[in-house]
């Protein structure tokens, strides 16, 4: 949707959707009926992504998966299949009209990232909401989706100046400033995975280099960020404790300290917010087509078909960067802030309050604790997914979460956008 078009679109939505209040319900827990849910996903627990390149840079060799390397593991599988039963049972309780059984056609809608991983995670996603009914995923026959890839693909173009400032400012100002605060997760991360005389990657200088509207940070961080998840993920696996970090990570506790580099690399690089912008506008363009279909609000056109339960299957990276744009911050369980574990969503709700009329809804990210994810947990009222909603001075609290206005939420999404970035290729083709 335009920007020059949002005021007049808000101002239909008003007429319409304000309807004269229905009459009271004797449940309270009744006055909000849920209309719609667009789930934006992480793909389930993988294999490490480079087995040869960790054994490298460790002088160690790191335990083998039964798949193959970055492909989704069948524990991986099983977590999602366990979060989806548990997740639709839960949308269907709140009033979603799917109904039981198999959905209609056209009720569902699910579309992957292109690699094994998110269309396995997409797969495992429907057999866990709807087991038995043979719902399959689209996905693009191209290496890359811009819908996902939209800043490897270079579709635009960063302001560089105003990507260092923000880097730097993460940073605490300087290369120096952030390796004497990092030191001590170094030291840490060395004296748990690193043979001696290996790892010397961790002995190199903090340096932010750009390279063809590319930011990274030399030094520790990529290939320290890359173990730390590796070590998250071979715990969120089940590998025995001897395994996970060579034995140095037995708890949850333990998991999250190896994850400090991890966790600095999203804050300082991918959350940057004039990264996420451009690289995240064609995927909230999407997310914010699927939330108002159906309402006055609705793009005049959209790639994607009218459906009841949209589901999108990407990466961490698609995740961060919405979170970005919306401001959206959280801390579960005893994950780094932010963080965004395998299988874990960024869920829009779309609920109807049928007192009034108002369109709502409500924003929250849940996932799988560490140790959900290793004893592949079962989920029910007493046992759920971690889970934080969004907020600001325009939404309410609520019995059933956090509930913002839809005019106002999709402002929001308008206006975390860039301009002027197109896709090469049709999206959902």
């Amino acid at each position: 949707m335009k920007k020059s078009t949002l005021k007049a679109a808000l101002t239909a939505f008003c007429a319409l959707w304000w309807l004269p209040a229905a009459p009271a319900l004797a449940d309270a827990d009744d006055q909000y009926r849920l209309e719609k849910v667009v789930m934006l996903s992480r793909h389930g627990v993988r294999a490490q992504t480079n087995s040869q390149k960790l054994n490298q840079a460790t002088g160690k060799q790191w335990p083998q998966w039964n798949v193959q390397d970055g492909h989704l593991s069948g524990h991986g599988y099983a977590g999602i299949v366990n979060q989806a039963g548990y997740q639709i049972t839960l949308w269907r309780d709140a009033g979603l009209p799917l109904g039981a059984g198999c959905p209609s056609p056209g009720q569902v809608f699910a579309w992957a990232s292109p690699l094994q991983r998110t269309r396995a995670t997409a797969q495992a996603l429907l057999d866990g909401m709807f087991p038995g009914c043979g719902l399959s995923a689209g996905s693009t026959v191209e290496k890359q989706d811009p819908l996902f890839q939209s800043a490897d693909m270079a579709l635009s173009k960063p302001n560089g100046a105003l990507v260092r400032q923000q880097i730097l400012e993460r940073m605490g100002g300087s290369e120096e400033a952030v390796a004497k605060r990092y030191q001590p997760d170094v030291e840490r991360l060395r004296q748990a995975v690193c043979a001696d005389a290996a790892c010397a990657f961790l002995d190199e200088p903090w340096r932010l280099v750009e390279k063809e509207d590319r930011f990274s940070l030399k030094g520790p961080l990529s290939a320290g960020a890359n173990i730390g998840e590796t070590i998250r993920l071979q715990y969120s696996e089940g590998l025995p404790l001897s395994q996970v970090a060579f034995g140095h990570a037995v708890n949850a506790r333990q998991v999250a300290a190896l994850m400090a580099l991890h966790a600095a690399k999203y804050d300082m690089v991918s959350d940057t917010p004039e990264l996420a912008r451009h690289g995240g506008t064609l995927l909230m363009t999407q997310l914010a087509a699927a939330l108002t279909q159906g309402t006055p609000l609705a793009p005049a056109a959209t790639a994607q078909p009218a459906a009841l339960l949209t589901l999108l299957i990407g990466h961490d990276t698609n995740i961060a960067q919405i979170q970005t744009m919306l401001n959206f911050k959280w801390t579960l369980g005893e994950y780094p802030q932010n963080d965004i574990p395998p299988g874990g969503s960024l869920v829009f709700e779309r609920y109807r309050d049928t007192r009034s009329g108002e369109a709502l809804v409500r924003l929250s990210f849940t996932a799988m604790s560490l140790d959900q994810w290793r004893n592949l947990s079962r989920f029910d009222a007493a046992h759920p997914l971690l889970s934080a909603d969004y907020a600001d001075d325009a939404c309410r609290k609520t019995a059933i979460g956090t509930l913002c206005p839809l005019g106002h939420m999709v402002q929001v999404m308008e206006n975390s956008m860039a301009t002027g970035i197109r896709a090469p290729q049709a999206i959902f083709h």
